[in-house]
């Protein structure tokens, strides 16, 4: 099996992403952990709790793990102290 990710990233813009799987498309639910500068803490915790609700239980994993602590955290505007993830979720 051969998968194919063709990534289009506009600086200024959103991210479009195309999945294949030996030639042929299939649907994609894009989950960017993307913590650099630009992001407030209120904004980025609207993101991260969108991209957690719909993921799938295995996605949703993976990106626990990724989301405690992401690259580029130190960035993000008014977080202070606070934990990168929701304990009440």
């Amino acid at each position: 099996m051969t998968v194919e990710a063709v990534i289009v990233r506009d600086p200024d813009g959103p991210t479009s992403l195309w999945v294949l799987i030996d030639g042929e498309p299939v649907e994609v639910v894009e989950s960017c952990v993307d913590a650099g500068a630009g992001w407030d803490w209120e904004d980025w915790t609207e993101h991260r709790d969108l991209i957690l609700g719909r993921a799938s239980p295995a996605a949703r994993e993976l990106l626990l793990g990724v989301l405690d602590g992401p690259p580029g955290g130190q960035y993000v505007e008014g977080r202070e102290d606070r934990p990168w993830l929701d304990p009440a979720a």
